[in-house]
């Protein structure tokens, strides 16, 4: 058999979904399926409807990852964020997860994510560069 390899800098969404599928099949077969695989996110609104903030993640594997959190300028040092977190971690309590993670940068949250009661368990030095990247979880409490 002969391979063939390519390189893409802008890889069609199909070829991306085939191989997310595939890597999701082997991970099931290695970790079982029995644990909840779902996304989940919170929003907060304004008097017109717009999104002023909001938390996203995926509960998999017994863990919330926390994708994005994201509050508008305006509404920042208010307690939203704090907010946000706490909605979304108790959101993906009723997956009885076993804790949650995240990742930020030095110039992004990390004060913020300490005082939300997450803890430092790895650093990533220069990504970006001049940078340090963190890794930060959360035991659930209320297992």
């Amino acid at each position: 058999m002969t391979l063939k390899y390519e390189s893409s800098e802008s890889p069609a969404d199909d070829d991306v979904a085939y191989i997310r599928k595939h890597l999701r099949a082997y991970n099931r077969a290695q970790a079982g399926d029995k644990l909840p695989h779902q996304h989940i996110a919170v929003y907060v609104r304004d008097e017109n409807s717009n999104i002023v903030g909001g938390a996203t993640g995926e509960v998999t594997w017994g863990w919330l990852y926390v994708e994005m959190l994201w509050v508008h300028e305006d509404h920042r040092s208010h307690g939203v964020g704090s907010q946000l977190m706490t909605k979304i971690e108790d959101l993906a309590r009723e997956y009885n997860v076993v804790g949650f993670h995240l990742g930020t940068t030095d110039f992004q949250a990390l004060e913020f994510y300490l005082k939300c009661g997450y803890e430092v368990w790895g650093q990533l030095p220069d990504f970006p560069p001049g940078h340090i990247n963190y890794s930060l979880r959360k035991l659930n409490h209320d297992l």
